[in-house]
């Protein structure tokens, strides 16, 4: 039995054309299946939750973009019996990549029921002040890259771009724009092995799970979903204009030897900054922070890839 929690409104009504086709595909192969569609009042979030309460083992499937499968993400129960697959139809997309699912949605459903035993891999976990958690499973950030994701979250221009396939270059374009309006801030971390490190003029911090966020940008091409590590990658103490001819290194994940770059895989890092700093999860919106603290949850996630 297949779970599908399916996002109709993503991706500027590119999810239920995928959705039409991957239940079409479904049929065809005379697969039983259930399809739960979020709505306003019920998020993927609540959906999850509930599909996870039920017996037995559980094979649970989002046809939606990143957003979604955060939402979903943070929805599950109990993660030792749901079986999690994605079918990406956002602009985005960085989750599905991560796992090595193809654009094809079809092709992405026939990987999906084709898998045998499942992969675990670690997820992340963003602790606030207050106490209050949240997972994520691409990446969480502090400065630059969530203005960006902060930007694109209300962007019409960005609806307007994927009605044509090209929504991931609205990261391109708000990176350009935050970077030379944006105020820095110093950085102090620590990190697992004990030792600290102060960051001065920080343009961004991006703690990631998978090697990639923001349509594919390469933060930390190395980075391993199942080490027990989230990998660091941030950029601080150089001046803006060299940070812009940085970035098609920075897209082309061939960065790490550039002065003003640093890049560290730890199990945990908790982090202080000496002003309020945009903070994002899996491109959702975290608020306005000061101090955080991120743990690697090892092996915590099955998926269906």
């Amino acid at each position: 039995m297949y779970y599908f929690i399916v996002n109709e409104r993503g991706g500027s009504g590119k999810a239920l054309k995928t959705w039409k086709k991957v239940r079409k595909a479904l049929d065809e192969k005379n697969v039983t299946y259930d399809v739960l569609t979020t709505s306003l009042e019920t998020t993927a979030t609540i959906l999850a939750r509930n599909v996870s309460s039920l017996d037995g083992e559980i094979n649970l499937v989002v046809v939606g973009g990143d957003g979604t499968v955060n939402e979903v993400l943070n929805g599950i129960g109990d993660f030792e019996k749901v079986r999690l697959g994605v079918i990406p139809t956002g602009s985005g997309n960085d989750f599905a990549r991560g796992l090595g699912l193809p654009k094809n949605s079809v092709k992405a459903l026939n990987k999906i029921l084709d898998c045998g035993a499942p992969k675990k891999i670690d997820i992340g976990k963003v602790i606030l002040d207050d106490g209050n958690h949240r997972l994520f499973g691409i990446s969480s950030g502090l400065g630059m890259d969530a203005i960006v994701c902060k930007k694109a979250l209300s962007s019409k221009l960005k609806d307007a771009l994927n009605k044509v396939g090209l929504g991931k270059f609205i990261y391109v374009i708000y990176t350009i724009q935050t970077l030379f309006t944006m105020q820095t801030a110093t950085y102090s971390m620590a990190f697992d092995d004990g030792s600290t490190v102060e960051l001065p003029r920080t343009i961004f911090s991006a703690f990631m799970n998978f090697p990639a966020e923001g349509g594919g940008v390469k933060m930390s091409p190395e980075a391993l979903a199942d080490d027990g590590k989230i990998s660091l990658c941030s950029a601080y103490g150089i001046k803006k204009i060299k940070t812009f001819f940085d970035f098609p290194f920075l897209i082309a994940g061939k960065h790490g030897k550039l002065k003003g770059f640093l890049q560290k895989d730890s199990s945990t890092f908790d982090i202080k900054t000496s002003a309020p700093q945009t903070l994002h999860i899996d491109g959702e919106y975290g608020g306005e922070v000061t101090h955080i603290r991120i743990e690697t949850v090892t092996k915590k996630l099955s998926v269906l890839a």
